[in-house]
């Protein structure tokens, strides 16, 4: 018996993704070698973080770097960066921003659910609505002696009434304020990587425990030296918003580690063994009545291939009835539900070698299944 299985949890093949609420990613074996020795010596944790820091930013051709507990940590750190800089008496009075920098200027369609990561660190957000039109000079009118930062989230730089980001650039270069990302949950390509970074972003975010499968609980920010000093100033291991999210010297050298793994594999393989596992899983379901298959694309920052199942309405199956059946069946299946609004999603991104048979199988089970 496994230790899940001691708890009394059930373990679930894993179709949805990088999915926090599932684990994220899984970490290569040697990885947790490398863990454990870091594990059994001390240092100084801030000289940790820039040496880190300085190797990560190498690896990558970018100015400063910074390794988080988490993307959501990140959105806390960069905003506390914005706002306090290294300023000591800033730094200690946040979340309290009493005649500082505090607005955060953000497009309603770029809003999250976890943007009140943003409002922890003490910021206003600022949000900005559109009339189906990207609203270029509303942004421009909403920044003041207020604004801290603006916000952006790389998931929805394709929707139609998204300002286009080198406009965003464009504005905030000329009001003199700095540019965040979020991209979270973005690769591959490798590529996201340091896209915005190029583009003109002053810090971009992204998970450390999600497409480069390090420990699910780190992130990574890259951007302006001096701002990553403030992210940095404002983090673990000192009094500051950031010291609960504290991310040990362990994960903080683990992570490195998995980078520099991320940035050496086989891309061009992973795909490949992706789109096999799709047409494995589409084979097994072409043909069942009512069924509509297709391919979606959920962006350029994030290209993994995805297979959509749709099933007739006629049928009284709604998408929210078969990921119910497959997550609640045996063995226990999680599926995409957030990248359309009418179908289940199959991302292969964590699904190891021959589980698409399981999938395919179980889905056909569901789809099938009239009672």
């Amino acid at each position: 018996m496994g230790i899940y299985e001691e708890l009394g949890v059930r373990p679930v093949i894993n179709a949805a993704g990088t999915v926090t609420r599932y684990g994220g990613s899984l970490m290569a074996p040697e990885l947790f070698d490398i863990m454990r020795e870091a594990s059994q010596q001390f240092c100084l944790l801030d000289e940790l973080h820039e040496k880190v820091g300085q190797r990560i930013a190498a690896m990558l051709d970018v100015e400063a770097a910074y390794v988080t507990a988490s993307a959501a940590c990140g959105l806390v750190l960069t905003t506390a960066a914005c706002m306090a800089g290294t300023d000591p008496t800033k730094i200690k009075q946040l979340p309290d921003t009493t005649g500082m920098k505090h607005e955060v200027v953000i497009q309603k369609i770029h809003r999250i659910a976890y943007d009140q990561a943003i409002r922890m660190a003490g910021a206003t957000l600022v949000v900005i609505d559109d009339q189906g039109m990207p609203p270029t000079e509303a942004m421009r009118n909403a920044i003041n002696e207020r604004t801290a930062a603006i916000f952006y989230m790389a998931t929805s730089m394709r929707h139609p009434a998204s300002i286009p980001f080198e406009e965003v650039v464009a504005i905030a270069r000329q009001a003199s304020v700095p540019v965040i990302v979020d991209a979270a949950s973005e690769c591959p390509p490798v590529s996201t990587l340091t896209r915005f970074y190029r583009a003109g972003a002053d810090l971009v975010i992204f998970s450390g425990g999600k497409s480069l499968m390090g420990p699910q609980s780190t992130g990574l920010v890259i951007g302006r030296k001096d701002l990553i000093a403030a992210c940095a100033a404002n983090g673990n291991p000192f009094a500051t918003v950031g010291r609960p999210m504290k991310v040990s010297r362990e994960e903080i050298i683990t992570f490195m580690k998995a980078l520099e793994r991320y940035l050496t594999r086989d891309h061009d393989a992973d795909r490949a063994r992706w789109e096999a596992q799709l047409r494995f899983i589409e084979d097994a379901l072409v043909g069942i009545p009512h069924v509509t298959l297709g391919r979606v694309t959920k962006s350029d920052t994030y290209t993994v291939p995805l297979l959509s199942i749709r099933l007739d309405a006629e049928t009284g199956l709604t998408r929210e009835r078969i990921a119910e059946a497959l997550r609640e069946g045996e063995p226990r299946i999680v599926v995409g539900m957030h990248f359309t609004q009418d179908s289940v999603v199959i991302n292969p991104h964590m699904l190891q070698p021959g589980q698409e048979r399981i999938v395919a199988g179980r889905c056909r089970e569901v789809l099938t299944w009239r009672g």
